[in-house]
């Protein structure tokens, strides 16, 4: 009997499935060979439609950007909800699959910039852009919370902001590393804990 063809698959399918391999394993632990097991594109047609895998990463990193890390930062620097609560809410998005949502543990640009001994020195600067978006957006909330009276004046934001960052990176790495839903939880309320006390606004449930 003929073959039949084989199957089309569509390219942008194709990258978000090499997302999350990229994701999952990280840039280092992934070869061409697993993107093409991943997706089901064969060799000379995953060069042809997304490149190398330079070119694949970088692909893949504007596409985590559009669809789910400028989203969380939109969410973060313009949230209705209290100051912690609007904190909380941002380091739980590091944690999708925490959440049900079939993504890979952690954050994909955090957990790529811990594993990308390999990258070229623009992949890394990508990276390091996109964090610090991130550190940038945690700034900008404590800003208005500052302005709103929930942070006293003398509130170092800078270095708050910083600590932020920071802390999403670590939950990221845990939750990678496997920690329970409850402990990833108990490090979100220690990081909480270090805000300054200020005048009281009704709403925060955090």
């Amino acid at each position: 009997m003929p073959r039949g063809r084989p199957r089309k698959i569509d390219p942008q399918d194709a990258l978000k499935t090499a997302m999350h391999t990229l994701w999952e394993q990280g840039y280092d632990r992934t070869s061409m060979a697993d993107l093409v097991s991943a997706t089901g594109m064969a060799k000379p047609g995953l060069y042809a439609n997304l490149g190398d895998k330079d070119e694949i990463f970088q692909k893949a990193l504007r596409l985590y950007q559009e669809e789910i890390g400028a989203p969380l930062i939109k969410d973060l620097v313009h949230s209705p909800d209290s100051l912690k609560q609007s904190l909380r809410t941002a380091l739980r998005g590091v944690l999708h699959a925490q959440e049900g949502s079939g993504l890979p543990e952690g954050c994909f640009i955090i957990n790529n910039i811990f594993s990308c001994s390999a990258q070229s020195e623009h992949l890394k600067q990508a990276l390091q852009d996109l964090n610090v978006e991130r550190r940038n957006a945690f700034l900008l909330r404590l800003k208005r919370a500052q302005t709103e009276c929930e942070l006293p004046a003398s509130t170092d934001i800078n270095a708050i902001a910083d600590f932020f960052a920071g802390q999403a990176a670590a939950i990221s790495s845990m939750a990678q590393a496997g920690l329970s839903p409850t402990e990833l939880e108990r490090m979100i309320d220690v990081s909480l804990s270090v805000l300054p006390a200020g005048p009281a606004r009704g709403g925060d449930q955090g």
